[in-house]
């Protein structure tokens, strides 16, 4: 047992110093007081008698003084070294005695001398409750919220204003949006693999749209679809040139899902299929992908080789398909649109397209577009422009109704109304179609004679395009068939140039019509025009304009140029479209002889010359951002949706005096303070005149003369 031996200590100050004295004179005989720590923790001392020798008489049977006292393992260190004599009491401190214990010392007030750095500082365990305590579920809409703050904060910048031409054109803010939040997620697979995991899981991938990252490289692309599989519904491949017929077998194989474990036949749940530009692929791999996928609403393979008449055939395995573009694909024709409608009517069914885009195709003949129109009837959008084959006999078997077809929502017109001889006493029986667009430019063999043979078909047709026909479009067959078009809102014409006044008589609604707000009155042609486009119509007055302007309200987009329309139009145009408040009006008036530089100044105030637009792919384009505070002194704000987009002679000069405006800035902030000139009337000064966006020019009048002494000429300048 070892002994700590500690002498009590004397004090020279108290009422008992004399008798400590006298009864420890003796100093060998000095009472001592031993501490017995025992290894069961029990406590021997002389003033409480041996706790082996009986109890107490104010002890119970069970006491037992600290039964669960533990020693740090420095002071058992120095307990233990204490058995070597007195001078090992050095090594533990102690506080004095208290007068309220009968003990000298305690147990309790031995006090250790650690070799620890009390100043260092404590570690911290840090949980990671992300990775161990959140359940996938929440840890997946975490990432998902991700895309969706990226999508929130592109809007409130638009809204807010702090969206500007110079910080979209910043290569920091090229990705925005979606594309951003897609970029930011993609770097978060970095963290660690648990991350990884979670960034390419499936529920976050339902929308693959990778439009804005053309050179992704392959194994990207192989790792997204080994990955993602079956969560893929829409994929948009568009501009990936380096997309070979490998990378497309393998991408197809990752989307693949068995239907059954006994069924060999794995298929993919795509619904939407962009793969425009993707000119590496071949028929083969394309194939492979559209077998596989039988779900397809939507699949745009717009100018691609490997598309030809066996795409047609493969097509047919898709019954769900809505919206098919194969435009400009050059190794097609209408044989291969002709099998597809019969495949399908050979089963007794329709094509569930809508919309069906075949910019370009050659062979259509009227058996074409009879089965077409027989096998498609929920047909909205069509596109058959620059198709050099199409005739009018075409279009009017496109629309034609035989009596087999009781089932079908047909009209019965009179020889009249169908644009016939009137001699003729037949009857033509037509299908009331549900085209909403249809599209016939630059179709060199149509005449107006196809819009008669469309009259009364189009009921719901709302845009129009028939421009680059020429002079073989005649105002009667489209009259006839504008009458009949109601919702009609957009035409265009352009390069139709035997138009005449008749044509915009019959655009122009009459005044009294929708006058009142419970008025019961059917809609009239013109009332929801917005767009219209009749460049080079060189046979239309400056009245059937301003009759036009004044009747149609929705009319936001007027493209008149090389047209006889003068500066009165003009005024009258941007005034309507500034007291209506409209946003992007935009009026085209290039080459318009009577348009004259007065008329562009006195409404320069709330015009511009271009319609700009705030993103990356502008950026080359420098438009002039009121928003960026430039201070240049020239120019309009092309970015504001307020102003009026006016397209002439005169405001394109303006573009390039802001773009020498800026040059000069430019130069000027690199040798500030070398005393050189800042006048910007050298900048707008060109060709020996003072032009009028001049801050300090003179306004001269028609006729007047330039300091050079030309002569200010109100007309069209050749450029």
């Amino acid at each position: 047992m070892s002994r700590i031996k500690v002498k009590l200590g004397s004090s020279s100050k108290g009422p008992g110093n004399l008798a400590r004295r006298l009864l420890f004179r003796n100093k060998a005989g000095a009472a001592v007081t031993s501490i017995d720590l025992s290894p069961a923790g029990s406590v021997s001392d002389p003033f409480l008698g041996d706790p082996g020798q009986g109890n107490p008489t104010w002890k119970t049977p069970d006491f037992q003084p600290c039964p669960n006292l533990e020693f740090p393992s420095d002071a058992q260190t120095h307990i233990q070294q204490s058995t070597d004599g007195p001078e090992s009491l050095s090594s533990v401190t102690g506080k004095g005695r208290s007068y309220s214990s009968p003990l000298p010392r305690s147990v309790l007030d031995i006090i250790p001398r650690g070799n620890s750095d009390v100043f260092a500082p404590v570690p911290l365990v840090l949980q990671n409750l992300f990775d161990e305590t959140l359940p996938r579920e929440l840890k997946l809409q975490v990432f998902s919220a991700l895309i969706s703050l990226h999508e929130d904060e592109f809007q409130l910048w638009k809204s807010s204003g702090q969206w500007t031409a110079s910080k979209a054109s910043s290569p920091k803010y090229r990705w925005v949006g979606r594309d951003r939040g897609m970029r930011e997620l993609v770097k978060l697979s970095r963290v660690s693999k648990a991350w990884r995991s979670l960034v390419f899981d499936g529920q976050l991938w339902v929308d693959v749209d990778l439009k804005a990252f053309p050179n992704l490289p392959t194994s990207f692309l192989l790792r997204l679809a080994e990955t993602l599989g079956p969560f893929v519904k829409n994929m948009d491949l568009t501009g990936h040139t380096k997309l070979d017929h490998s990378t497309l077998g393998q991408v197809t194989t990752g989307l693949c899902v068995r239907s059954a474990p006994t069924i060999d036949f794995t298929y993919t749940q795509l619904l939407d299929l962009n793969l425009t530009g993707c000119n590496a692929l071949t028929t083969q791999a394309l194939h492979n992908l559209v077998i596989h996928s039988p779900f397809l609403r939507s699949l745009c393979v717009k100018g691609l080789n490997a598309v030809d008449n066996t795409t047609f055939d493969v097509l047919a395995l898709c019954p769900h398909l809505t919206s098919l573009n194969m435009s400009r694909c050059s190794n097609i024709n209408g044989g291969g649109l002709h099998r597809y409608a019969n495949a399908v009517l050979g089963r007794h069914g329709q094509l569930a397209l809508r919309e069906l885009r075949l910019c370009g195709l050659e062979g259509i003949y009227d058996e074409v577009l009879g089965v077409l129109g027989r096998a498609a009837p929920s047909l909205e959008i069509l596109d058959l422009s620059y198709s050099r084959s199409l005739h009018n006999s075409a279009l009017e078997a496109f629309v034609t109704c035989t009596d087999e077809e009781k089932s079908t929502e047909s009209v019965v017109l009179t020889a009249r109304e169908a644009g016939r001889e009137t001699r003729d006493n037949g009857r033509y029986r037509r299908r009331i179609t549900k085209l909403r667009h249809l599209s016939l430019s630059n179709c060199k063999l149509l005449t107006d004679i196809a819009c008669s043979n469309l009259a009364y078909a189009l009921p719901r047709l709302e845009l129009l395009e028939l421009a680059g026909i020429g002079t073989a479009m005649k105002d009667e067959g489209l009259v006839r068939l504008l009458e009949t078009t109601p919702h009609l809102r957009k035409l265009d014409l352009e390069d139709d140039t035997d138009i005449t006044d008749a044509v915009l008589s019959a655009l122009t609604p009459s005044p009294l019509a929708g006058s009142g707000s419970g008025s019961t009155q059917p809609l009239q042609t013109g009332q929801v025009l917005e767009h219209l486009v009749v460049s080079f119509a060189v046979s239309i007055s400056n009245e059937a304009f301003l009759s036009l302007i004044r009747n149609c309200p929705r009319l936001r987009v007027l493209e008149a140029d090389s047209t006889s329309i003068s500066g009165t139009v003009l005024k009258e145009f941007v005034s309507q479209a500034h007291e209506q408040n409209v946003s992007d009006a935009t009026l085209v008036a290039v080459d318009c002889r009577a348009v004259g530089e007065g008329s562009i100044k006195d409404v320069a105030a709330i015009t511009r010359p271009r319609k700009g637009w705030r993103a990356w792919d502008a950026r080359k384009l420098a438009y002039l951002d009121g928003r960026d505070k430039e201070e240049l002194k020239v120019g309009q704000d092309e970015c504001d949706e307020k102003r009026i987009v006016l397209k002439s002679f005169y405001n394109w000069q303006t573009v390039d005096v802001v773009q020498a405006a800026r040059g000069r800035q430019r130069r000027n902030s690199r040798r500030a303070g070398n005393g050189s000139s800042d006048n910007l009337e050298d900048v707008v000064q060109t060709s020996g005149r003072l032009r009028w966006w001049s801050p300090s020019s003179g306004r001269y009048l028609p006729g007047a003369s330039t300091p050079d002494g030309a002569v200010n000429r109100e007309g069209c300048v050749v450029m």
